[in-house]
């Protein structure tokens, strides 16, 4: 009898679920299915969103009867057409991500990305190659990996697409949470570029740690469009909660901003 490699890795994951290995990577004490998930414990502390009623603006849920939550309609129209967000980015939230951020805790990846396979199934989001939000180079060597890439390189190999680092970051900038409300977008103009273009004509994942105004995800998409790109969807680890988010300045809802 032959055995697909499917069925190989379910029946691994089976025995490891059984013998206890790979443990909830959160608090170390409780199963974690064989393959690293977060526990049913550790997932009720999280704020995880439904996709079921999502903002596509931002990926968390939305909270009137217009196409976009009340905290996106303060915000331009975004260039890319969905997003899931996987979690509030508060609580044990945000310490999860600070820890696979600042901690250099990297195996937090895994969890996430699991959980992000889980809500993109959950969505039915269409896409063809998974892009990560690329760290400049000094900080990338600073902090030795980039979380975004990591998650996306977990995706990807768990959906069978493709990862592609076409997308770079050329230019260092402050980090966003450091910047009031008009200055994210002007803080990104000019940031990023593309080295190798073979998204051109694919739906992209795009895939982000924490979103906040979107701003770092429009400027990406904005350039991934510019190079070919067909359609660009994002994937967030987190969305910061809604009265924590800055706007800029208010323009018109529906008509785009230069």
């Amino acid at each position: 009898m032959r055995y697909s490699a499917a069925s190989v890795k379910e029946l691994f994951r089976c025995f490891a679920a059984w013998c206890g290995f790979f443990r909830c990577p959160m608090c170390m004490k409780n199963g974690g299915n064989g393959r690293n998930e977060f526990c049913p414990e550790c997932r009720e502390k999280l704020v995880i969103f439904p996709v079921e009623g999502r903002c596509p603006g931002c990926g968390g849920p939305n909270d009137t009867v217009l196409a976009v939550c009340s905290s996106c309609l303060e915000f331009p129209l975004r260039p890319y057409v969905d997003a899931v967000a996987l979690m509030e980015y508060s609580g044990a939230g945000r310490t999860l991500i600070r820890s696979m951020k600042f901690r250099k805790q990297p195996e937090l990846a895994r969890p996430l990305a699991l959980l992000a396979v889980e809500k993109l199934n959950e969505s039915g989001m269409v896409f063809d190659a998974v892009v990560p939000v690329p760290l400049h180079w000094r900080r990338r060597l600073v902090r030795s990996y980039n979380q975004s890439e990591l998650v996306a390189g977990l995706i990807a190999a768990e959906t069978g697409k493709p990862l592609i680092w076409g997308l770079k970051k050329i230019r260092e900038t402050p980090h966003q949470a450091q910047l009031k409300r008009g200055e994210r977008l002007k803080n990104l103009k000019g940031t990023f570029a593309v080295d190798d273009p073979s998204f051109a004509g694919k739906q992209i994942l795009l895939v982000d740690d924490v979103l906040t105004t979107g701003a770092t995800a429009a400027a990406a998409t904005q350039v991934l469009m510019a190079n070919g790109a067909k359609a660009v969807r994002l994937l967030c680890c987190a969305r910061t909660p809604v009265k924590a988010r800055s706007a800029p300045p208010a323009a018109g809802r529906g008509k785009k901003t230069t």
